[in-house]
């Protein structure tokens, strides 16, 4: 059972790798086009929210939200609450509270 858990562990990794590069590309064309179009938008912050554990595809979430919020701010704030109920672990939302 270890042997396969290692497996999959290691295709899941193999799977984020290849996610990032992607999700990168995509971004660095939206950002670099000045594109305005919401629906191309989301659609990658929405393939990128579920890959957010990688902290290299959170930075490059974090990129795309902070160019959307030019164009859309209230979507960009669902879009940063997603990733906080999906990803933020409960001691993280503590300390922010108690640095606040």
């Amino acid at each position: 059972m270890t042997d396969n858990l290692n497996q999959l562990a290691g295709q899941m990794v193999a799977l984020f790798r290849r996610a990032v590069p992607l999700a990168n590309a995509e971004m660095d064309a939206i950002i670099q086009s000045g594109e305005r179009d919401a629906n191309r938008i989301e659609h990658q912050l929405d393939h990128m929210l579920g890959f957010c554990c990688d902290p290299d595809m959170l930075l490059a979430f974090k990129r795309l939200c902070r160019y959307y919020y030019g164009i859309d701010p209230v979507a960009t704030a669902g879009y940063v609450h997603a990733y906080r109920e999906m990803w933020d672990m409960p001691d993280d939302a503590e300390n922010e509270e108690a640095s606040v």
